[in-house]
């Protein structure tokens, strides 16, 4: 996009080029588009340092052009530098100034994974990450929660809450947060990849709860059994 500039507007480049990173930089600490938190720091701390090139750059050049332009008391006065070695200056202390940044997000890496590795979540035992979650084609729940609402309710909830502590990102179907129709219990249960029987008193007594295990079967639903 920023070489679609003329070549002759090389500042205007340089403006664009500092817009789009910084805008890029904000956008890459608020979403955290990784999965592990020491690859988002680093995609920050990396965005960051190409930022203050590009403003030592953006610097060095405007102190050019008014040199080029109007004299080097005029640069001088504008920028607080009287000759190239400032310039070199700038850049030496752009330099440290990036080394120091790296080092706080370094600091700041090093403990964001140490806060995470203290919460307790469902691990890989081959690398001691969490599992990567991915729904198929026409799937929008990992998993179907299928229990009574008079006896089971409660720990259906509790069920839910713990699974998304346990593995944050799991997307789990509970009546009470998903359900619009009790008629398209089978479409809920097509959307879901797993589904949970949650079987306490009267569970197999529920015409809803049978619906939703013949609908499990007739789509060879993965099954979980928990029992009161």
């Amino acid at each position: 996009f920023v070489l679609l500039i003329p070549e002759k507007h090389a500042f205007r480049r340089l403006m664009v080029a500092t817009v789009i990173c910084c805008f890029y930089s904000v956008v890459l600490a608020v979403v955290r588009p990784y999965k592990r938190v020491e690859d988002d720091c680093l995609a920050v701390a990396t965005s960051f340092v190409l930022l203050l090139f590009f403003l030592a750059t953006n610097w060095t050049t405007i102190f050019l052009n008014i040199k080029e332009r109007s004299g080097l008391d005029d640069a001088a006065a504008v920028l607080g530098f009287g000759k190239l070695d400032g310039v070199e200056n700038v850049v030496n202390w752009m330099i440290i100034l990036v080394a120091f940044a790296l080092l706080i997000f370094l600091i700041g890496a090093i403990v964001a994974v140490r806060r995470v590795a203290m919460v307790p979540t469902i691990r890989l035992v081959s690398d001691r990450q969490q599992p990567e979650l991915t729904l198929a084609r026409g799937h929008t729940w990992h998993l179907f929660n299928s229990h009574i609402w008079s006896t089971g309710q409660d720990a259906a909830a509790v069920i839910k809450k713990q699974l998304q502590l346990l593995i944050p990102g799991i997307k789990i179907f509970l009546d009470v947060d998903d359900l619009k129709s009790i008629g398209a219990l089978e479409e809920y249960i097509s959307r879901s990849q797993v589904v949970l029987f949650f079987l306490s008193l009267g569970y197999f007594g529920s015409k809803n709860c049978e619906r939703e295990v013949r609908a499990s079967l007739d789509r060879q639903k993965p099954l979980v059994l928990v029992q009161e």
